[in-house]
């Protein structure tokens, strides 16, 4: 276990075991989604799956807050199941709603919801992110955001996609102070995607 995996194990602990520290904590993520909303222009209603919540999904809990979303979070790992939703009841939402389902991200239909979410500690992260494009593709339609390490960080994240060329997504928003996050990257099945995705789109529908 690295460094940083310790260090976030015990961070989780006191967050879901402190609410307190979850509103603290939260201080972390709370620009970063506030970006990640404005970049997919989420709404009220808008349904969200956050793949990879983790014991504690601060992602999920303020894209709910901050939106008004229908979220769901999943992840592979039964262990982190009832630490996910101790947290979230912790946390009290005043908005939004938020389910947690034991579910493996390589396996969902992005039909089912209007933004997709990639936390960036999933792992296979750039595999999970092929497919789930190549499906949107097919589908003609939904919203993909995933987020790339800073480069101090990235030996840390080596499943990522390291950085997202401007041609090959719809828009992306840069992160700056603190965070290990470095970009969030938006891809957009509709009209607006970059040229990279409606190639893909044109590949899919040929074949």
């Amino acid at each position: 276990m690295t460094i940083i995996q310790t260090c976030t194990r015990f961070c989780e602990k006191m967050c879901c075991d402190y609410p307190v520290c979850a509103r603290l904590g939260a201080l972390y993520y709370a620009p970063i989604v506030d970006k990640e909303a404005d970049l997919a222009k989420v709404c009220e209603g808008d349904r969200v799956l956050c793949i990879g919540g983790g014991r504690t999904p601060f992602t999920a809990c303020l894209f709910a807050e901050k939106t008004g979303a229908a979220v769901t979070v999943i992840d592979n790992d039964p262990e982190v199941i009832e630490p996910a939703e101790r947290f979230v009841k912790g946390w009290s939402l005043q908005k939004g709603d938020i389910d947690i389902v034991f579910e493996d991200g390589r396996f969902v239909n992005p039909s089912y919801y209007d933004l997709v979410h990639l936390a960036l500690q999933v792992i296979p992260q750039a595999k999970i992110i092929e497919d789930l494009t190549e499906l949107m593709a097919r589908n003609g339609r939904g919203k993909l955001l995933y987020r790339t390490p800073r480069q101090f960080a990235e030996q840390q994240y080596p499943s990522c996609l390291l950085s997202a060329k401007g041609e090959e997504c719809s828009d992306k928003a840069a992160h700056t102070g603190a965070t290990m996050i470095g970009e969030t990257v938006l891809f957009d099945a509709s009209e607006s995607s970059g040229a990279a995705f409606k190639a893909k789109k044109r590949e899919v529908q040929a074949g």
